[in-house]
């Protein structure tokens, strides 16, 4: 056995998006949950970022190259043409119903080129029929930003054969009539004409990066969020009915998904999948299990005959010994409970000090300040759009340096820089709701009258109390908010050294 040669440095831990990373599927870890997403009883995938959602998403990507049954197409807001897909909305309505025949009719498309590019799919009238309908209208491959785009420009009239007005598929004349009609009155005909297929293949659509240019304040896109919701949950019913296996899924970040509005999200409770990773050492929802895998893999790409127990290697990798509590549970009180936070902090260990053998308390306390800046700018990438003062405001926690201090003194600070000040009267808010967003984004917990420490991050539905006089902030932003030393040992102790 090979393990003394192999060291902390020889581990692959792959890119920082699961987007960009081709190798996904050779240690990709199951969230419990992930075989009902696959076979559509789970239809949501929510979660904070960097917690998996895109992971999941791109492993059914990676199944659709392997398998030759499993087909899937990806939907997401990025360069999405927002002006005009609210050109498809129904002016009869208001609320989410204005854009779920739109998003209805765009699945219905992307499935459909999906079916005629299936090589599984006998040729017969309907696959011809399908495949007519759209070279009419959406020639080329073309993309759904284009599909919308097109639509606006022919004022949402798409062309179809006229004896699919009256529900004729059967009939293929040499010389067919078109006629234009508007794409709502399509959709019925399109779903009548899926459901004439039946068909062995496994087809997923992909909804993700709903968060592109997503501000609170923004109702458009909250309402475009969900009708998209609602769309799913419509064409899902359709599905199960059907005998055609299409499996449309949204990923959304947690955040967003809470701060939505409407009377039918309880009624999605069934097909959530929430993913919350713990920092324990074991279970299935062990962050650990994500660090294990990818050693392993790349143990056995160094030495493909053996086998080898993880716990031993971690042994060979790691000097849990060097930390009075385990190096484990020290690295784990950096994060945020998140796979993309452990992996980073393990990356900046292995960049910040070359041909590492075994990895130790002193190389992780060498990185904490790089680990720290990059914690800081994930939070910006979250808040920037819908809080512009973020600097200020994390200025503030710096200014006062005490990372456990009163909630009253953090108040009076916020209120009394002029960057903010000027944003909260704008914005007809107070000092109170940038605290509600720190803790909700867990920069910061509180601290209740029983001395627990209480981070949104573990408690998923924990609210800030007003009744709470103390705040904390994370240990993971202390070196980059420059918090006095004395807190840090505070957290270790609270924390680190704390058995609960």
């Amino acid at each position: 056995m090979q393990v003394t040669q192999f060291g902390f440095s020889d581990i692959n831990w792959g890119p920082d998006t699961a987007e960009e990373d081709y190798g996904l599927s050779n240690y990709f870890v199951e969230y419990p949950g992930y075989s009902e997403v696959l076979e559509g009883k789970l239809r949501y995938i929510i979660g904070r970022k960097g917690t998996g959602k895109s992971a999941i998403l791109q492993k059914i990507r990676t199944l659709s190259e392997d398998k030759p049954d499993v087909f899937c197409t990806s939907v997401s807001l990025r360069d999405f043409p927002i002006n005009d897909f609210k050109s498809m909305g129904d002016s009869k309505y208001r609320d989410k119903s204005k854009y779920v025949p739109a998003w209805k009719f765009l699945i219905l498309v992307e499935l459909s080129k999906l079916i005629v590019n299936d090589c599984s799919v006998a040729d017969g009238i309907e696959k011809e029929q399908l495949n007519d309908f759209l070279n009419l209208n959406f020639p080329d491959g073309i993309g759904m930003v284009e599909t919308i785009s097109m639509l606006k420009e022919h004022t949402n009239k798409i062309s179809v054969l006229t004896n699919w007005i009256a529900g004729d598929f059967n009939n293929k004349h040499s010389e067919q009539r078109t006629a234009n009609i508007h794409f709502q009155s399509a959709i019925k005909i399109l779903e009548q004409l899926i459901y004439s297929f039946n068909i062995r293949s496994k087809y997923y659509i992909l909804a993700d990066e709903l968060d592109e240019g997503y501000k609170d304040t923004d109702s458009n896109l909250k309402l475009i969020i969900l009708s998209l919701l609602r769309a799913n949950e419509e064409l899902a019913l359709y599905f199960k009915n059907c005998k055609v296996k299409c499996f449309p899924i949204v990923a959304l970040r947690s955040d967003i998904f809470d701060n939505l509005s409407d009377n039918d999200l309880n009624k999605l409770d069934d097909y959530l999948l929430r993913l919350n990773w713990t920092i324990k050492e074991d279970g299935n929802q062990s962050l650990k299990r994500i660090v294990e895998s990818r050693m392993k893999y790349s143990y056995n790409c160094k030495y493909p005959a053996e086998n080898i127990d993880a716990a031993l290697l971690w042994n060979v990798v790691f000097d849990e010994n060097s930390a009075q509590k385990g190096l484990w549970k020290y690295m784990a009180i950096h994060t945020f409970d998140r796979p993309r936070d452990i992996i980073k902090l393990l990356k900046y260990c292995q960049k910040d000090s070359l041909n590492i053998k075994r990895l130790d308390l002193k190389m992780v306390k060498d990185i904490e300040m790089n680990y720290s800046s990059w914690l800081y700018r994930e939070f910006r990438d979250e808040v920037q759009s819908y809080l512009p003062c973020w600097r200020s405001v994390l200025n503030c926690l710096t200014e006062i340096s005490y990372g456990k201090e009163k909630i009253e003194k953090l108040n009076q600070v916020l209120s009394d820089n002029s960057e903010i000040k000027n944003w909260l009267i704008e914005n007809k808010k107070d000092a109170s709701y940038i605290i509600q967003i720190l803790f909700n984004y867990s920069v910061i917990g509180c601290i209740n009258d029983k001395g627990r420490w209480i981070f949104k991050y573990k408690d998923d539905y924990a609210e800030i109390m007003p009744s709470y006089q103390y705040y904390c902030v994370h240990y993971g932003f202390c070196e980059k908010l420059r918090i006095i030393n004395s807190y840090k040992e505070t957290v270790l102790t609270e924390i680190y050294y704390s058995t609960t």
